[in-house]
């Protein structure tokens, strides 16, 4: 039972690199500024390299932060693929609705290390024009969302939790939390067991948990998402989305299904600007 409880809880860091906390942040500010992860034009979706000290928050930091001997580790670098069905909706003066692309990517950039603590990459593409790129850093067993760039309908949003949200815990099979800032609300995450997935010919157990987020502000919506995660890759097998964010003078609303479709991630290609 215990060593159950360990392969679960090591599961969860993937719940990191799915599409389940996109907004789930404080301190919320403006696209633009010395983020190396885009380039001139904020709004242009980049591919995302590898965080710099300054993102994971380690700029400045002499010697080597303690921390748990057991570190959990990060996904494997590269660009996974996904089987999506949803829609993304622009509320406006009248509602556009289209489908969402078939096929959808989830980049993950090669980590950086300050002595025990990782600090990872990852950005979810919903479509052409809408990405979430988030930067994590995993300390011991838990995992804590330190940075967010939020880029949908040509608007860019660079967000800095303060506190940063603690994602992964190993303090139990839920947890909830609130922050603060110019984006404020809530979150709670809780686990649902486990069950097999097929991806290809490969059957996969994998470790489910459920979040339900709330916030407004600077940027202000609601989410639920239900994400499962491959108890032995440590990566997304199966995922459902629902959100709705206002960001600046837009709305957005998206609700999507990804499945995996293998276990193999493509090499990253090389990035631009």
């Amino acid at each position: 039972m215990a060593a159950a409880r360990r392969q679960s809880r090591r599961a969860l860091v993937v719940v990191a690199i799915a599409i389940a906390l996109p907004a789930a942040v404080a301190g919320c500010g403006g696209g633009g500024g010395s983020d190396p992860q885009v380039g001139n034009d904020p709004a242009a979706i980049q591919v995302p390299g590898r965080p710099s000290a300054a993102a994971c928050g380690f700029a400045g930091q002499a010697g080597k932060e303690a921390g748990d001997k057991k570190t959990k580790s990060p996904p494997a670098p590269g660009v996974y693929r996904y089987a999506v069905a949803g829609k993304q909706a622009m509320p406006g003066s009248g509602v556009r609705v289209k489908d969402l692309p078939p096929r959808g990517d989830l980049y993950v950039a090669p980590a950086r290390r300050h002595g025990t603590l990782i600090c990872f990459t990852v950005q979810r593409r919903f479509s052409g024009d809408v990405a979430n790129t988030s930067t994590y850093v995993i300390r011991g067993n838990d995992v804590y969302l330190v940075g967010l760039r939020i880029q949908a309908l040509g608007e860019s949003h660079l967000i800095h939790p303060d506190p940063p949200v603690l994602t992964v815990s190993d303090k139990g099979s839920s947890w909830s939390g609130r922050f603060g800032g110019s984006t404020a609300g809530s979150y709670q995450f809780s686990g649902l067991g486990k069950r097999t997935f097929r991806v290809g010919s490969r059957a996969l157990r994998a470790v489910g948990i459920s979040s339900v987020v709330s916030y407004s502000g600077s940027v202000a919506g609601s989410q639920r998402s239900t994400t499962w995660i491959s108890l032995h890759h440590e990566v997304v097998v199966s995922e459902a989305f629902r959100s709705r964010q206002r960001l600046g003078v837009s709305s957005l609303r998206l609700h999507s299904h990804s499945h995996l479709l293998s276990l193999d991630p493509d090499r990253l290609p090389a990035r631009h600007g």
